[in-house]
C-alpha cells in the first residue's frame, strides 16, 4: 500500500491504495481517536503531578507539549513509569465527563460493518475491558464494538520502557477478532500507535483528532493521514 501526502489544508492528506475486500478488520484507538482527550488527560495529568507533589501546568503549555509528545519535561522524576502508571490507572475512573464521541463515529463505525468488516478497540488505560466497554455504551457506539483490549491485560508483560507501546494490545484484539495483521488497519492518534502498527505489518491510519502535530505524524510515515475518522470511509473507498 502507498501513500501520497500533500500540504494539510483541512481535508484529507494521505491516500490509501488497496482494495477494500481485503479488510478483515480496522482497530481503534480509544483516546483522541474516537472520543475526545485534550481537558480529560490534561485534568488527570495535573491530578497526577499532584499526587507526586509536582508543580501544575498552565493549560496552553501542557497543549503545546502534548502535541510534541514531551510531556516528561514536566515530570523531573527518578521513576517516570510510576508516574505514568498512576496516570493511565487513574485515567478511566477520573474526569469522564470531559469524554465525548468524536462527532459522526456512530456513523463511521456502522458503515464498517455494513461492509463486513470487524471492530476492535484498544486503549492505554489499565482497566478492565469491561470497563472501557462501558464508557463507550455511554457514548452511544458500545454495541458496535467486536473486542476491545486494555494496558491493563498486557502490562505484566511489559518492561517498563515498553509501556506505551501498543503492539501486545494489537496481537490481542487481532486474536480476539479472527484478523490477520496484513488485512487490518489501525486508526489513531498517537505516535507510538502507529509505530506500533507498522511493526506488526498492520496498516496504519493517524487522525489529527488527539494529540500529535502532523508533523510529527507524518515523520513516522503512516500510510495515510487524516483530520478526523469521519474522513475513514472515502479513504477506504466507502
Amino acid at each position: 500500500m502507498a501513500a501520497r501526502y500533500v500540504g494539510y489544508t483541512g481535508g484529507l492528506v494521505g491516500i490509501m491504495t488497496g482494495k477494500l475486500g481485503d479488510i478483515q478488520a480496522v482497530i481503534f484507538d480509544l483516546d483522541g481517536t474516537l472520543v475526545s482527550v485534550e481537558e480529560r488527560f490534561y485534568r488527570v495529568f495535573l491530578d497526577t503531578l499532584k499526587a507526586h507533589h509536582l508543580p501544575p501546568v498552565e493549560k496552553d503549555i501542557f497543549m503545546e507539549k502534548f502535541s510534541m509528545n514531551q510531556l516528561s519535561d514536566f515530570l523531573r522524576l527518578e521513576d517516570e513509569h510510576a508516574f505514568w502508571v498512576d496516570f493511565l490507572e487513574a485515567y478511566n475512573g477520573s474526569h469522564g465527563e470531559f469524554s465525548k464521541a468524536i462527532p459522526g463515529v456512530r456513523e463511521v463505525l456502522g458503515k464498517l460493518r455494513e461492509n463486513g468488516i470487524k471492530i476492535g478497540v484498544i486503549t492505554g488505560r489499565l482497566c478492565e475491558p469491561e470497563e472501557a466497554l462501558a464508557e463507550l455504551r455511554r457514548l452511544n457506539f458500545g454495541d458496535l464494538v467486536d473486542a476491545v483490549v486494555t494496558k491493563k491485560l498486557v502490562i505484566a508483560q511489559l518492561k517498563p520502557e515498553e509501556l506505551f507501546s501498543r503492539s501486545l494490545e494489537l496481537i490481542q484484539v487481532l486474536e480476539g477478532l479472527g484478523a490477520s495483521p496484513r488485512r487490518s488497519i489501525l486508526v489513531a492518534d498517537y505516535v507510538e500507535d502507529i509505530k506500533s502498527a507498522k511493526s506488526l505489518g498492520l496498516r496504519a491510519v493517524a487522525v489529527l483528532s488527539g494529540s500529535s502535530s502532523y508533523e510529527s505524524l507524518r515523520e513516522i510515515g503512516p500510510d495515510a493521514i487524516i483530520k478526523n475518522i469521519t474522513e475513514l470511509p472515502p479513504l477506504l473507498g466507502l
